[in-house]
């Protein structure tokens, strides 16, 4: 199962460790079922928490998303677990009200024959006091123990002291647990329904998450911890309003898509030995086939004996010899064997090349946040920045996001349940200010030396309206494309710096006002964007 037992099985306060690994295996089963049967928490330490559990566990929406993830499952487990050892050990912890009556109990337990008539004078108002005549009858027990004081051994109908004595504190024991048995379940039940009130929240919030960042369906156990108390700032209607916009324009998830196929698309190879199996044809002796003889040796085979030891028999004095020989197994006999055409296998190693499976590699995203980014273009840089996050969330890929006008500020999206605020406070800011890519590109360049980022591609997108990059930056570039890294941009509108833009492996062009062909991918910067800007200078 995971290896969830190594997490579980130290969850807390319950001191048995089969009664500890029985639970978690117990509960995390139950948690995983598509659908929900009833649990019996059957040990002794824990069985008041089987309503509790039974409870918790009735919400359909646990079933229904923890089923299809064991991370999920495993996190949710985990908190059931902890809640029921939290309470289990408040319960040990707190002053049960029933002490005193407890003392007083176990005084009368132990009460001797020469003692009891001064300590019933004192037990017996206590316990009129606590319980109604019907649930404990004092009179009929007094009558009983005064029967036993004064019977004899001899006596027919003698009674016996200890018997009426275990009788009545078995009694007494009884109600004073069902007592103690409702006064634990009215703590249990309030601990239950403030962990439910959590619990239900953080699933309500991780459905949200689930329907905003599809198909990030089968990653929410990692998201897990990022809804306790952390989400109480995030604007989900934001991200609503961005997986809104992605769906109306399905050119920028294709744009999305397209990047993801591309990065890392060269096959790189490693040297692998592995072991080729070879049949050659053998011939295979069979001793136990008598088809050649090969000469004589000593066994118990009395069919293939030579007959000087058959001579023995014929002779009483010898028989002896005889059988001694048999029991040795050294009797003379022939030795034959058969030869047949088998075959044998042969490892035989060899080196082949091997594409290497390499995990999906990172993205640095460059996004353009100047005031000419203003409306339109803005909502296209950001809509495809969700696409993107999509992408690496659902691909457990490291993303870091750039943003730049005058000034630059960074992001890294890979830590999505510590950075989830900050991408809403992206999405929802204003553009403004001038345009410089520089420092974006340079701090780009800087994270392409880092170990994290050394294999990212690199997706700009602006609409270009800024001055061309300095020579040092371009010639940094050209050394990062020289090491695999991949530069791609969307340009927004076709009013952009062609010498920057030149700068790119990849360029694409969004034009609102093509609705035919909305996206435009130019695989050489001399064609449909270079031949708008012509007929502009032209114009």
């Amino acid at each position: 199962m995971n290896g969830h037992f190594n997490k579980f099985v130290l969850f807390g306060s319950i001191a048995n460790p089969h009664i500890r690994r029985k639970l978690s295996s117990v509960i995390f089963e139950a948690v995983q079922k598509e659908q929900f049967g009833h649990l019996d928490l059957v040990d002794s330490e824990i069985n008041n928490f089987n309503e509790a559990v039974n409870r918790i566990l009735s919400n359909g929406a646990i079933q229904e998303m923890s089923s299809k993830d064991v991370s999920l499952a495993e996190n949710i487990s985990n908190d059931i677990l902890d809640f029921i050892s939290k309470t289990h050990k408040y319960l040990q912890k707190t002053k049960s009200p029933f002490a005193k009556e407890e003392t007083v109990l176990n005084n009368f337990r132990q009460v001797e024959k020469a003692n009891f008539t001064a300590l019933w004078d004192t037990t017996v108002p206590f316990v009129k006091k606590t319980y109604e005549q019907h649930s404990i009858d004092t009179d009929f027990y007094h009558e009983e123990f005064q029967k036993s004081l004064t019977s004899q051994k001899n006596d027919k109908n003698n009674i016996n002291f200890e018997s009426v004595k275990e009788h009545f504190t078995d009694k007494w024991g009884t109600l004073l647990l069902q007592k103690r048995l409702k006064w634990e379940l009215n703590i249990i039940e309030e601990y239950r329904k403030k962990f439910c009130e959590e619990l239900y929240a953080q699933i309500e919030q991780l459905k949200k998450l689930q329907e905003l960042l599809e198909p990030f369906t089968n990653e929410l156990g990692r998201a897990w911890d990022m809804s306790k108390g952390r989400w109480q700032k995030v604007n989900f209607d934001i991200l609503k309003r961005y997986a809104e916009f992605l769906q109306k324009d399905a050119s920028l998830q294709e744009l999305a898509e397209m990047l993801g196929r591309m990065q890392q698309a060269e096959c790189e190879y490693e040297e692998e030995i592995f072991a080729d199996v070879v049949i050659k044809p053998a011939w295979k002796i069979e001793h136990a086939s008598k088809e050649e003889l090969i000469g004589i040796h000593e066994s118990d085979d009395i069919s293939s004996m030579l007959p000087v030891e058959a001579a023995l028999l014929a002779d009483e004095t010898t028989e002896l010899i005889f059988y001694k020989k048999l029991s040795e197994k050294k009797l003379q006999t022939f030795d034959y064997h058969a030869k047949i055409l088998s075959s044998e296998e042969e490892e035989i190693y060899k080196k082949r090349q091997k594409e290497k499976n390499d995990a999906k590699g990172p993205f640095i995203i460059c996004v353009d946040t100047s005031g000419s980014m203003h409306g339109t273009p803005e909502i296209i840089a950001k809509t495809l920045c969700f696409a993107l996050l999509k992408m690496a969330v659902k691909d457990n890929r490291k993303c870091y996001l750039v943003s730049f006008s005058t000034s630059i500020e960074t992001l890294n999206l890979t830590d999505l349940k510590n950075n989830l605020e900050k991408l809403i406070e992206f999405l929802s800011m204003s553009f403004h200010g001038g345009t410089d890519a520089t420092p974006a590109m340079l701090e780009t360049l800087r994270m392409l030396e880092t170990e994290d980022y050394k294999k990212a591609d690199v997706v700009m997108v602006s609409d270009f309206v800024m001055p061309p990059l300095d020579k040092t930056t371009q010639n940094k570039i050209i050394a990062a494309k020289e090491n695999k890294t991949k530069f791609h941009s969307l340009v927004i509108g076709n009013s952009g710096n062609r010498n920057t833009i030149e700068n790119f492996d990849s360029n694409w062009v969004y034009d609102a006002n093509n609705k035919d062909s909305i996206l435009q991918l130019v695989r050489d910067i001399n064609g449909i964007y270079n031949t708008t800007l012509d007929s502009q200078s032209a114009t």
